[in-house]
C-alpha cells in the first residue's frame, strides 16, 4: 500500500508540473488553485506512503517471526521452528532425489 501511495503521489506531482506549461499553451493562463491542489495531494500521498512504509517495517520488527507451518515463534534469522526445519529439509531432499533419479 505504501508503494502505491508513493507512486500515485509522484504521479500527481508530475501532473501538477506538466499542468503549468500545458495550461499556459492551451488557455493562455494558469489556474494556481488547480496546480496547488494537485501538488498538495501528491505531497500528502508521498508523505503518507513514507509513513506507512516506516510504520510497517517497525511493526514487523516488533511482532517477530513465526513458523509458517505451526505458528510458533522462531529465533531471529530463522524461518521454521526446529521441528519443521528438519521436516522441510527432508522434503527438499526427497524432491531432489526424485528429479535426479
Amino acid at each position: 500500500m505504501s508503494r502505491v501511495l508513493v507512486r500515485f503521489g509522484g504521479l500527481l506531482i508530475v501532473a501538477a508540473v506538466v499542468y503549468l506549461p500545458a495550461a499556459q499553451m492551451i488557455r493562455g493562463d494558469v489556474n494556481n488553485r488547480v496546480f496547488w491542489s494537485l501538488a498538495g495531494a501528491g505531497a500528502i500521498c508521498v508523505a503518507a506512503g513514507i509513513v506507512l512504509a516506516v510504520f510497517g517495517r517497525g511493526v514487523a520488527a516488533l511482532v517477530g517471526r513465526s513458523c509458517p507451518r505451526c505458528g510458533r515463534r522462531v529465533a531471529r534469522g530463522r524461518v521454521y521452528c526446529d521441528d519443521h526445519l528438519q521436516e522441510t529439509i527432508n522434503e527438499y531432499r526427497d524432491q531432489e532425489r526424485e528429479k535426479g533419479g
